[in-house]
């Protein structure tokens, strides 16, 4: 028997939303829909998705501020693990970090790995213009001791 897993299932809850758009102008150009649960495993049945892996969409958690974007990678790593405990067999999920902010995406990963139990991390191509390869980025996180985390860029 064939399993379909989709390891690109955004998750856009209104908290983040709120704290990462301008409704008037949002990322990308078009407001996406409201997120939630039933919504999102509604979405799956329809698709024929077996188990979803969620990560978050652009632009990402860092919007400017450090502490207020490791507040907000740990609320939606807590909303992913929550989905995996209430839906063990329909969810997994890659952690969001808030690069470029290095130690706080440290600290986030080994909060997301260590306690959360997530599955691996999502990576932007970059974070407020930091690339990466950058060494203000995860280019420096890689040099001081980031896990060897599945990564999904």
């Amino acid at each position: 028997m064939s399993v379909t897993i989709d390891v690109h299932h955004h998750i856009l809850p209104d908290f983040f939303w709120r704290e990462t758009n301008d409704s008037a102008h949002p990322v990308g150009g078009i407001a996406p829909p409201v997120w939630d649960e039933a919504s999102a495993l509604a979405f799956m049945d329809d698709a024929g998705i077996d188990v979803a892996i969620t990560s978050i969409s652009t632009p990402g958690v860092h919007v400017g501020d450090d502490a207020r974007a490791r507040r907000l990678a740990q609320r939606c790593n807590e909303l992913s693990a929550s989905l995996i405990q209430r839906w063990p067999d329909r969810f997994g999920g890659f952690a969001a970090l808030p690069l470029p902010d290095v130690d706080g995406a440290l600290a986030e990963l080994a909060y997301a790995d260590d306690v959360l139990n997530l599955d691996g991390v999502v990576l932007f191509s970059n974070a407020n213009g930091v690339y990466l390869g950058d060494d203000r980025g995860a280019g420096t996180a890689t040099r001081r001791g980031f896990r060897s985390s599945d990564g999904f860029a």
